[in-house]
């Protein structure tokens, strides 16, 4: 009886600690004017809601809300969310800011918003990712410039192809030689 009663009481404090969080989410948001379409917790188990982002593009955010007075995000947009999300778990051509961040509070301590979202491929999302940015302090970003761009569809010459070749014929000269990557699953 007394477990029973101890595990009502952690399911109920839980649940008040994630209620908090995302009331501080909406509070942070309102100061700028927007609000999230959807929050999504729990990023160490990203499948859950797979079926609901995978294929949808939007704007998104990942936000750091470990302290809830100085919380910290940032925004990106991508023609398909989940896979963007699935990058930035597992490191792959994400932000450094973030991902520094996500290595030193955890990624308990982080939440997926949705800012907007649209099927339409024809859409372009670059445009309202800077509106987005441009509703919040670029102080509580983690973002490196106030305006989104896109390399969606750029195309290196042969010759920039030719020196990167030469520049990283060399190992040492690739900027994670001998580094470790960080992995989330």
């Amino acid at each position: 009886m007394k477990t029973i009663i101890f595990l009502l009481f952690i399911s109920i404090l839980l649940y008040f600690i994630f209620l908090e969080k995302d009331i501080q989410i909406e509070n942070f948001c309102l100061l700028s004017g927007i609000l999230p379409l959807k929050v999504y917790n729990n990023l160490y188990n990203p499948d859950k809601f797979r079926i609901e982002i995978n294929k949808i593009g939007g704007v998104y955010g990942l936000v750091n809300i470990y302290n809830p007075n100085k919380i910290k995000q940032y925004i990106g947009s991508s023609k398909d969310l989940y896979q963007r999300l699935m990058d930035h778990l597992k490191g792959r051509d994400s932000n450094i800011r973030l991902q520094r961040n996500i290595s030193k509070y955890g990624i308990d301590n982080f939440q997926f918003v949705i800012y907007y979202w649209d099927l339409d491929p024809s859409v372009i999302l670059t445009d309202i990712e800077t509106e987005v940015i441009k509703s919040f302090s670029f102080e509580s970003l983690y973002n490196f410039k106030k305006e989104a761009n896109s390399s969606l569809g750029y195309k290196h010459t042969m010759v920039a192809i030719e020196k990167m070749k030469l520049r990283f014929k060399n190992k040492s000269n690739h900027p994670m030689y001998g580094k470790s990557i960080l992995i989330l699953l």
